[in-house]
C-alpha cells in the first residue's frame, strides 16, 4: 500500500461580508505582531476599503507591488527582506499571481501566510502551491509547500465588483475539475475500491460540477450587477474551497487532465492571448469529453456554455479552424510527451485528437444539442 499525502485545506478560513474587519484580532490570534503586504495596484485598491483603518497608511516599506509573473527570483528576494524586517506573516491580496508569489515567499522565509483573494479565477487562496515561471513569461514549474496555508479570508463583496471574465475564468477551471479528476481515477483506479483519501476528493469533485452547473448562471448575472447573491457566494466557494480541496485530497489523482493539456496546445496560437486560462480551459473540457466519446455530456455542457457565454469552438476563440497548418502544431503541443493528457486511459494520437476538434466544431456548428 502507497503512502497517502492530503493536503486537504488552510489552516483557517473564513468567507461573509465584512469579514476582512475581523483581521487584526485573527492577527493577535496567532500571535502576529508584524506583517508585509504582497499585492497589486489594482488589487490594492478593491480590498482597501475593506480593510481596518491601519491598513490605510500602512508604512510603504511594509507593502511589495507585484509587477509580472511569480518568479523564483521575485520570491527569494521578499523572503529576504522578510527576514530582515523581521516579518511573522504576508498577506497576500490580489488573484492568482500575487497569492502564488505570497505563499512561495512565506514558505521559503518559514513565516505564516494569510490570504485574500480579489478575484475567484482560481483556488489559489487555498492551495499550497505556486506556480512559477521564468522571467520571460514561460511556464516554469510547480511547487507543493509542507504546510498549509495559515489563513484565508474572503470577501464576497470585492468579487462581485471584480471584471466578470475572472469568474467566468474560475467556473471553466472549476468545472475541469470534475470531468478530469473522473478521467484520472478512471485510468489509475481502474477495477477496485478507492481509498478513503480519494473518495473525498471525487465527492468534492462532483459538488464542483453540480454547483456550478445548477448556480453559475445566476452568479454570473450578480457580478454583472455587481451586486452578492447567494449563488455567487456558492460559486465563489466552489472555486476556491471546493476547488482547491479535490487536488488537495486527490493528489496526482485529483489534478489534470486532457482539458489541461488542450489548454496547453492551444497557447500555440497566438488569438488566444486575449483569453484567460480558465475560458480555455473550458473549451479543453469539450475536446477530453469528444475523445472519450462522451456525447451527452458534451452536449449537455454546450447548452450551459452558449448561456454562459462560454467558447464553444474554434472560431469562439478566434482561431480559423480550416487552418490545418495551425492546428496540426497546435495538435503536437498537446500530445508533448510531458503533457497530462497522457494519464488518460483511452488512445491518444495526432489523429484522435483532430477529430475530437471536428467533432465540436460539427456540434457547434450545426446546433445538434
Amino acid at each position: 500500500m502507497s503512502i497517502a499525502t492530503v493536503k486537504g485545506s488552510p489552516g483557517h478560513y473564513r468567507i461573509g461580508e465584512h469579514v476582512l474587519n475581523e483581521l487584526n484580532s485573527l492577527l493577535s490570534e496567532l500571535n502576529v505582531r508584524k506583517v508585509h503586504i504582497v499585492t497589486g495596484e489594482k488589487s490594492w485598491e478593491a480590498a482597501k476599503s475593506y480593510l481596518p483603518d491601519e491598513f490605510h497608511t500602512i508604512d510603504p516599506n511594509h507593502i511589495t507591488f507585484i509587477k509580472g509573473h511569480c518568479t523564483i527570483q521575485k520570491t527569494k528576494d521578499l523572503a529576504e527582506k522578510y527576514d530582515q524586517e523581521h516579518v511573522e506573516a504576508v498577506i497576500g491580496i490580489g488573484g492568482g499571481t500575487a497569492l502564488d508569489i505570497a505563499k512561495a515567499s512565506a514558505a521559503r522565509a518559514g513565516v505564516k501566510s494569510i490570504l485574500i483573494p480579489t478575484i475567484a479565477a482560481t483556488c489559489a487562496a487555498w492551495t499550497p502551491l505556486s506556480v512559477f515561471y521564468h522571467e520571460d513569461g514561460k511556464h516554469s514549474h510547480y511547487t507543493e509547500f509542507p504546510v498549509a496555508n495559515t489563513l484565508v479570508l474572503v470577501e464576497p463583496a470585492i468579487i462581485a465588483k471584480a471584471p466578470l471574465k475572472y469568474l467566468k475564468a474560475g467556473i471553466g477551471d472549476t468545472l475541469a475539475k470534475y470531468y478530469e479528476a473522473d478521467a484520472l481515477v478512471n485510468s489509475f483506479y481502474k477495477g477496485v475500491e478507492l481509498p478513503i483519501w480519494l473518495q473525498v476528493s471525487q465527492f468534492t469533485a462532483k459538488i464542483c460540477r453540480d454547483i456550478l452547473l445548477k448556480d453559475g448562471k445566476a452568479a454570473l448575472d450578480s457580478v454583472k450587477e455587481e451586486q452578492v447573491n447567494d449563488e455567487l457566494i456558492r460559486v465563489i466557494e466552489t472555486i476556491i474551497l471546493t476547488g482547491g480541496m479535490v487536488g488537495g485530497f486527490g493528489g496526482k489523482a485529483g489534478r489534470i487532465a486532457g482539458a489541461h493539456s488542450i489548454h496547453n496546445g492551444l497557447t500555440e496560437a497566438d488569438e488566444v492571448k486575449r483569453f484567460l486560462h480558465g475560458e480555455i480551459v473550458s473549451y479543453g473540457i469539450l475536446i477530453q469529453l469528444a475523445l472519450e466519446g462522451k456525447e451527452n455530456d458534451l452536449k449537455k455542457l454546450l447548452n450551459y456554455y452558449d448561456e454562459w457565454g462560454f467558447p464553444v469552438n474554434l472560431k469562439s476563440l478566434t482561431i480559423d479552424a480550416e487552418d490545418k497548418e495551425l492546428l496540426k502544431r497546435i495538435t503536437k503541443k498537446v500530445l508533448l510527451p510531458e503533457e497530462s493528457i497522457h494519464f488518460m486511459d483511452i488512445e491518444i494520437t495526432e489523429d484522435t485528437v483532430l477529430a475530437a476538434f471536428h467533432t465540436v466544431e460539427k456540434l457547434t456548428y450545426q446546433k445538434a444539442y
